[in-house]
């Protein structure tokens, strides 16, 4: 797919790609996980492939490891001004060997661009498309299909959100970049309607977190998750070092012996 902007980082780092043509050992249409009854059955693989004692557990583990698209869609549009097509209908699942790290393939090749002068309009409907459209409607369905609660799942998009953001602003390579991806970055987590994810009210984005400097002194500081995503309770699992559970003491012991 030949294209005038960064395809490779969503591919690298997010795991998205383009085709037209699909081959995989495992293909899963996103579309599936809106019917309960095939989310259910999509959740219970998934489940025995990964050691979950339970559905609340799998389907929690699963959508923070399907933000991976939400995050490359985010990238997108705040580096390269490119809005994706990222309806489930366009979005299929790929896996190798099982669906612990699932892939995204994108049908629809085609995007989206802001025409002069008018990048804001343009951003909330991008916006819109991928909360509303996308997120949400996904969040309502793993919600009906097992029970997890959805301030769980919000928690984990607005985790990212925030943690990736900081990250693009510091490493922007140009003063205006550096103010595009904080204006996007203040509308995601401020200015956007309730409307724009989906709700009627509220803003899910718009959260503080604790940071804490690395134990090491050098590293970066680490932002505590608000809400534990349950990998503690996978077979031979432990909590992530960003687990509001942990102590001060247990988390400094993994950060150290992780090596980050």
């Amino acid at each position: 797919m030949g294209t005038d902007w960064n395809t490779a980082v969503l591919e690298q780092k997010y795991r998205i790609s383009f085709a037209d043509e699909i081959n995989a050992p495992l293909v899963f249409s996103a579309e599936g996980l809106l019917r309960k009854e095939t989310s259910m059955m999509f959740l219970r693989q998934v489940g025995e492939q990964i050691g979950s004692p339970g559905s609340v557990v799998t389907a929690s583990l699963f959508f923070k490891r399907f933000l991976a698209l939400m995050t490359g869609a985010l990238h997108a549009m705040s580096h390269d001004s490119v809005g994706l097509q990222l309806s489930l209908a366009n979005v299929v699942l790929t896996g190798e060997k099982s669906w612990s790290i699932p892939r995204f393939v994108l049908l629809d090749q085609s995007v989206s661009r802001p025409e002069d002068g008018s990048r804001a309009q343009w951003r909330e409907q991008v916006v819109r498309e991928l909360f509303a459209g996308t997120i949400q409607p996904l969040i309502a369905a793993l919600c009906a299909a097992t029970s997890v609660k959805a301030n769980v799942l919000w928690a984990h998009a607005s985790y990212l959100v925030h943690f990736y953001y900081k990250r693009w602003q510091d490493a922007a390579e140009s003063a205006e970049l550096k103010r595009q991806i904080a204006d996007d970055y203040h509308y995601l987590t401020k200015a956007a309607d309730p409307s724009v994810f989906g709700l009627k009210k509220g803003q899910p984005l718009d959260t503080s977190y604790t940071m804490i400097p690395h134990p090491s002194g050098k590293g970066e500081p680490i932002q505590i998750r608000h809400q534990c995503c349950f990998q503690y309770r996978l077979e031979g699992g432990r909590c992530c070092y960003t687990c509001p559970h942990l102590n001060e003491t247990q988390r400094v012991e993994q950060i150290l012996a992780l090596g980050h």
